[in-house]
């Protein structure tokens, strides 16, 4: 899976990582030593296997008052890599926004562009950048119209803070309208959308077809659906079995069959560890036949119920 994919203005290996779990509560990366023996090491080790895009988000983080944890955690790992600046400027660093979390971890949602701004501005700072390589709307804001949000997300592109813009967690006529109203890639509007979608979560296939209508990038959140996830296609599944064949680990093999179900997909795995980071980049290796695929797809179990995580929607404002 050698060849490269479209994130707007970017070409980019079909693997990406997202970096959330170093910093959620369960496997914070807070001990210096193990922030620099284990989380920086595996994502030194992913950038070397040939990875061009860090995908993190303001509110991952520990705790409520530690906001910005992952943000910076991925500033350090990319400024101690031991890489020239030319091939440092080739990695994509995209965030997200629009989550809060107070104290007591109360969490909202905001798409004000007061908001928005705010939200930019803190990440660039703690990035380290003049501008955010791709900044996501995260969720959205049940409390205000869609499309004002979305014209908030492109105000983000107006005041300089960004490159790009992207959403996460839309729905297909949700993206649909987004793209009426921003535009898409050649436009300057959206370039991404960051839905789950693994072999265990197949609910966004027609949020798919309108990424490839339009030339946008879907990056796959929970590639392989969690610690489950890989548990189920190690047992008895297609994906079992074309591991098997080929010498490879089925997660290797699932990840294989997520970029291949699409050209527009990028994967962003959330592994953390330097072996398991490698071990995903055998990926970039595994070009699955047209015949493994459909024994895949043949052999896929039911698709686990739809998540909450579009709701609460908003309403469209027309």
């Amino acid at each position: 899976m050698r060849e490269n994919r479209t994130l707007g203005p970017w070409r980019l290996p079909a693997m990406g990582l997202g970096c959330m779990n170093v910093s959620w509560p369960q496997g914070a990366a807070t001990e210096p030593g193990e922030r620099r023996d284990s989380a920086i090491a595996g994502i030194h080790a992913g950038l070397d296997a040939g990875v061009r895009l860090l995908d993190t988000a303001d509110i991952y983080a520990p705790s409520w008052d530690t906001v910005g944890h992952n943000e910076l955690f991925v500033a350090e790992a990319l400024a101690t890599w031991d890489a020239s600046d030319d091939v440092k400027d080739s990695v994509v660093v995209a965030t997200k926004g629009g989550i809060t979390r107070s104290e007591g971890e109360k969490w909202g949602r905001n798409g004000s562009r007061d908001y928005f701004v705010a939200a930019a501005e803190a990440s660039r700072e703690r990035l380290g950048v003049d501008h955010i390589d791709l900044w996501q709307h995260h969720r959205l804001d049940p409390a205000l119209p869609f499309e004002d949000q979305c014209e908030n997300l492109a105000h983000l592109k107006d005041r300089g803070l960004v490159s790009q813009v992207g959403v996460s967690n839309y729905s297909a006529a949700q993206l649909t309208r987004a793209l009426e109203v921003l535009g898409g890639p050649t436009e300057g509007g959206v370039v991404s959308i960051q839905n789950e979608f693994s072999p265990l979560y197949r609910h966004d296939l027609d949020v798919l077809e309108v990424c490839e209508e339009h030339g946008v990038a879907f990056l796959p959140w929970s590639p392989l659906g969690g610690s489950r996830g890989i548990r189920q296609v190690e047992s008895d599944s297609g994906i079992a079995e074309v591991a098997r064949n080929r010498g490879l680990s089925p997660a290797v093999v699932a990840l294989a069959w997520v970029v291949g179900t699409s050209p527009a997909i990028i994967a962003i795995p959330g592994a953390t560890r330097a072996a398991t980071i490698r071990e995903c980049a055998q990926v970039f290796e595994c070009e699955l036949t047209e015949s493994e695929m459909e024994r895949i797809w043949a052999e896929l179990p039911p698709s686990l119920e739809r998540s909450h995580e579009l709701e609460p929607t908003a309403p469209f404002r027309r």
